[in-house]
């Protein structure tokens, strides 16, 4: 039978900002995605049966995992004859603000959609994308992209070259559910919002140490775990440009301009017992491989 090979990355929030809540329940927010070069790996093959296999080291039940929604809603609306096996290699932690099970939701729609063959156009995909969660129609497309609405507007940018980013995972569970939970009870970003030509700009046209982008969660985050400052501060001292929480956390990443620190900050985080990985920018989303 037919199969492929396709690559989830992995996302980073270079800003975030959440700036009301919606009348459906969700937030409004402007967002800088970027795509970084950490995968989950995901097989997909058509088998006879007529089901939906999907094999995996899961912290969720089958009915909630995206990888299956995804490929149940398009089986759905395709009437697909026949059925599916996905294994999924976890590479992205769960809980660290990645976008793992997004990106894995879209891995699934695009792999599955080229390996059965379906035509299906970009607003019923984009929809159905929407339909699983807020990130997934980013990772249908463009590696740099501005976010707004819920995180379905969005706006493709250019992708910088001449950045390296570290990222270490705090291992500290963050619930997204329970971050957004904690601004409702507070405030939301209503001065000082950046707009999509500043973000824009301040990311083309500035060294990272000018960006003076934001995260609405840090002051939340700050307070849930002392180590996300004591992280950002190391990479201050070690020569980093800019660090910040991605997401709603756990993860914390830092931009160099110089690879040599860059090295060395990862040196110093290991003699403090935290382990960070290099990774890069994407330029472009990853392609299926038939096999």
């Amino acid at each position: 039978m037919k199969s492929l090979k396709i690559s989830a990355p992995a996302k980073i929030n270079l800003h975030l900002q959440i700036t009301s809540k919606r009348d459906d329940g969700y937030h409004n927010l402007i967002t800088l995605f970027q795509m970084i070069s950490l995968y989950d790996e995901i097989y997909m093959e058509k088998i006879r049966n007529n089901e939906i296999i999907v094999e995996g080291d899961f912290d969720c039940a089958l009915k909630d995992n995206l990888i299956y929604r995804a490929a149940k809603w398009l089986s759905q609306l395709h009437n697909i004859n026949g059925g599916v096996l996905i294994r999924c290699r976890k590479n992205i932690p769960t809980g660290a603000g990645l976008g793992g099970g997004s990106s894995d939701a879209a891995a699934v729609l695009l792999g599955l959609s080229s390996l059965l063959e379906i035509k299906i156009d970009k607003r019923t995909l984009q929809r159905g994308a929407l339909d699983l969660g807020s990130d997934v129609p980013f990772f249908l497309g463009t590696s740099t992209a501005i976010a707004l609405g819920r995180g379905e507007d969005l706006i493709p940018i250019q992708t910088r070259s001449d950045l390296f980013i570290l990222i270490t995972d705090t291992g500290f569970h963050s619930s997204t559910k329970e971050a957004f939970k904690m601004i409702d009870t507070g405030s939301y970003d209503v001065i000082d919002v950046l707009n999509p030509i500043d973000i824009q700009q301040r990311y083309l046209d500035r060294n990272p140490s000018d960006w003076e982008f934001k995260n609405t969660f840090d002051s939340y985050l700050y307070d849930q775990n002392p180590l996300y400052k004591r992280i950002i501060e190391l990479f201050h001292k070690t020569g980093a440009e800019f660090s910040a929480i991605t997401g709603t956390g756990s993860s914390v990443f830092a931009i160099f301009t110089d690879i040599k620190k860059l090295e060395l900050a990862q040196k110093v985080l290991k003699t403090n017992n935290i382990l960070a990985h290099k990774v890069k920018m994407l330029a472009n989303r990853p392609k299926p491989v038939y096999n």
